[in-house]
C-alpha cells in the first residue's frame, strides 16, 4: 500500500500524456511491476504476494487516486493473477520466473470469455480465437485464454503474450488508455500442463481460493477503482473549484448549490468506502478459517458492487453542480466521469450482484457469476 502512495505523484505526472497518447509509459509499468504491485493475488508460494483482500483494495485505491487507466490494468492483473493459481504452484512459478531475484515481474491479463477453439495435439491443444477486451495486453507478460475442450468443459490456459497478436481496436469514452484490445491466437500450442480445468481442483492454499465463488475475492478491486477514481474527483475538484479564473464571477466553492452537491457526493464515497472494509474485515476471518460464511460474504458482494454505483453517482453528482466548467478538458472532473461511466459496464458492477450478495439472507441458493 505504501509503494502504490509512493508513486502517486508518479502518475499523476504524466496522467494527462496517459489520456493523450492513449497508453501508459513503459517506465511507469516498470515502476509497478519492481513494487509487485502486478503480483498482489499470486500465491506465496509461486513467489507472490497472496495479499490481503483488504491489501488489494487499497493499493487499487491508491493508483486510481492518481489515474484510474493505470489503476485498472493494475486491477486487471491482480484478478486474472486469480485464475492462474489454478495452475499447480511449481508449474505457475517456473512459468512466470517466480525464483528470480525479487520476485516475479510477471503481468498476467487475459478474460475469462469463451474465444478460442481448440484441436487436438499430441501433448497438449491448438489455440485459435480471438479475445476481446484483454486490458494491459501490450505490457502483458502472459495471457490467460478460456476455451472449451474435447469433453465441452471449460478451460483456460496460460500462455506467452508473445504466442498471440495484439490488434488494437480500443476506442472507448472512458478509461481510453487501459489498451484493451484484443488478442488473437492462430493455432498456438499449449501443453496440457499449462491448462486447467474451470471446476477443477485449485492447487493454491490460502482462503482466496477457498471462498465458493472466487469472483467476489476478484471483485474487491473494482470497488477499490471506483472509489480511488470518486475521491481523486473530489479533492482535484477541492481545489479548482477555489478558482475563478475561468471567467466566472465567483468561484465554485461560494455557490452553496455546488457547495451541497460537494458534501453529499464526498458522504457518498466516504460511506462506500467504510462499507467496504467494515464488510470484509467481518467476513474475512470465516475465510481464513475454511469456514467461509455466506451471510457476511453476501454482504462482501453487496459492498463491492455498491461501491461501484456510489461513486458513480457521487461523481455524477458533481458534473451537474459544477455547471459548463465541469466540462472542460482542463479539469481531471470530466475525465474521471468517463472513466467511472465505463468502468461501470464492468461484470463487477452489474444488478446481479446485488441479488447475490443478498440470496444467502432468504435461504436461498448461491447464484455464480456470470
Amino acid at each position: 500500500m505504501q509503494a502504490a502512495r509512493e508513486l502517486e505523484p508518479a502518475i499523476r505526472s504524466c496522467a494527462d500524456e496517459i489520456e493523450e497518447t492513449g497508453s501508459i509509459p513503459d517506465s511507469l509499468i516498470r515502476s509497478l511491476t519492481e513494487r509487485g504491485l502486478y503480483r498482489l493475488n499470486i500465491p506465496a508460494r509461486s513467489y507472490g504476494e497472496q495479499a490481503h483482500p483488504l491489501v488489494v483494495f487499497h493499493v487499487i485505491e491508491a493508483l486510481a487516486h492518481a489515474d484510474a487507466s493505470t489503476a485498472w490494468v493494475v486491477m486487471i492483473a491482480t484478478e486474472v493473477s486469480l485464475l492462474a493459481a489454478y495452475l499447480p504452484n511449481a508449474v505457475l512459478s517456473q512459468m512466470i520466473g517466480g525464483e528470480e531475484p525479487g520476485g516475479p515481474s510477471c503481468r498476467i491479463v487475459g478474460s475469462s470469455r469463451v474465444m478460442t477453439r481448440a484441436e487436438p495435439d499430441v501433448s497438449g491443444y491448438r489455440l485459435s480465437g480471438r479475445l476481446n477486451f484483454v486490458s494491459g495486453v501490450k505490457h502483458a507478460t502472459h495471457v490467460v485464454a478460456t476455451f472449451v475442450d474435447f469433453e465441452d468443459q471449460v478451460r483456460f490456459a496460460l500462455l506467452p503474450q508473445r504466442a498471440g497478436t495484439v490488434i488494437e481496436t480500443w476506442d472507448a469514452m472512458g478509461l481510453r488508455s487501459t489498451g484493451s484490445h484484443d488478442w488473437e491466437l492462430d493455432d498456438a500450442f499449449v501443453q496440457d500442463g499449462h491448462t486447467w480445468a474451470a471446476l477443477g481442483p485449485i492447487w493454491a492454499e490460502g482462503p482466496q481460493w477457498n471462498i465458493p465463488d472466487r469472483s467476489l475475492v476478484a471483485w474487491i478491486a473494482n470497488a477499490g477503482h471506483a472509489i480511488g477514481t470518486a475521491q481523486g474527483a473530489l479533492d482535484d475538484l477541492a481545489t479548482a473549484a477555489s478558482s475563478s479564473t475561468t471567467g466566472d464571477v465567483s468561484a465554485l466553492r461560494d455557490r452553496e448549490a455546488f457547495r451541497l452537491a460537494f458534501a453529499r457526493a464526498q458522504a457518498e464515497v466516504a460511506s462506500a468506502r467504510a462499507f467496504v472494509q467494515e464488510a470484509w474485515t467481518r467476513a474475512w476471518p470465516s475465510a481464513e478459517r475454511g469456514e467461509p460464511d455466506s451471510l457476511l460474504l453476501g454482504r462482501c458482494r453487496i459492498a463491492n458492487v455498491h461501491a461501484v454505483h456510489a461513486c458513480v453517482d457521487a461523481v455524477e453528482r458533481l458534473f451537474r453542480a459544477g455547471g459548463t466548467n465541469a466540462a472542460r478538458r482542463s479539469w481531471t472532473l470530466e475525465r474521471r466521469w468517463r472513466d467511472l461511466q465505463t468502468a461501470r459496464q464492468h461484470g463487477a458492477a452489474l444488478e446481479w450482484n446485488f441479488d447475490a450478495g443478498v440470496r444467502p439472507v432468504f435461504g436461498l441458493p448461491a447464484r455464480r457469476s456470470r
